[in-house]
C-alpha cells in the first residue's frame, strides 16, 4: 500500500522537476527538456531535429550546437553522409532516420545488409524487424512523436544490446 502512495507522489512530481530542469538552464541554451518537448510536438519532424536527438544519442548528452557543427560531427563518427546536402529545416524521412539508427548503433543487418552495405531502404527494414521503428516508406516523412519515440527505443535497445 506504501509503495502505491510512494509511486503516486513521484508521478506528481515529476512536472516539478521538468519545469526546475528548465529554470536551471535558462542560460540562453535550449536545455534538452525543452529540445525534446518542441520537436515532439511538431506535425513534421526535420532533419535538424533528427541530427540534434542522434548526436544525443550517439555522445550520451544534449548538445545545443549549431547545425552546422552537429551535422559535421555525425558525419565524422559516419552516422550521416555528407554527400546527402540536407539542409535543417528539410522534413525527415523514415529512410534517412533508420540509417541514422543504424549506423548510431553499430547494427550490422542481415545478408543484405552486409552484402549491398547500409541503404536507406536496408536500414529502415532492419529497424522494422527490429521494433525501433513502424512499417512505412523510406520517403515517408516522419511526425516529432515518431522521432522522439524512435529515438527512445533505440536508447532502449542500446542498453539492453549484449
Amino acid at each position: 500500500m506504501n509503495s502505491k502512495y510512494a509511486l503516486g507522489a513521484v508521478v506528481a512530481a515529476l512536472p516539478l522537476l521538468v519545469v526546475a530542469q528548465e529554470k536551471k538552464e535558462e542560460s540562453g541554451k535550449e536545455s534538452r527538456t525543452a529540445y525534446l518537448r518542441r520537436a515532439y510536438e511538431k506535425d513534421r519532424g526535420t532533419y535538424g531535429d533528427a541530427c540534434r536527438a542522434i548526436l544525443s544519442l550517439a555522445a550520451g548528452e544534449h548538445t545545443d550546437a549549431d547545425f552546422a557543427a552537429v551535422q559535421k560531427d555525425l558525419a565524422g563518427r559516419g552516422i550521416v553522409d555528407p554527400d546527402w546536402g540536407l539542409a535543417e529545416s528539410d522534413k525527415l524521412t523514415k529512410g534517412t532516420l533508420a540509417y541514422m539508427v543504424v549506423k548510431t548503433l553499430g547494427i550490422k543487418g542481415g545478408v543484405t545488409m552486409s552484402l549491398f552495405g547500409t541503404t536507406r531502404r536496408y536500414a529502415l527494414r532492419e529497424c522494422v524487424y527490429l521494433r525501433l521503428m513502424s512499417e512505412g516508406a523510406t520517403d515517408e516523412y516522419v511526425t516529432g512523436r515518431e522521432l522522439i519515440d524512435i529515438v527512445t527505443n533505440a536508447e532502449i535497445y542500446r542498453e539492453r544490446k549484449p
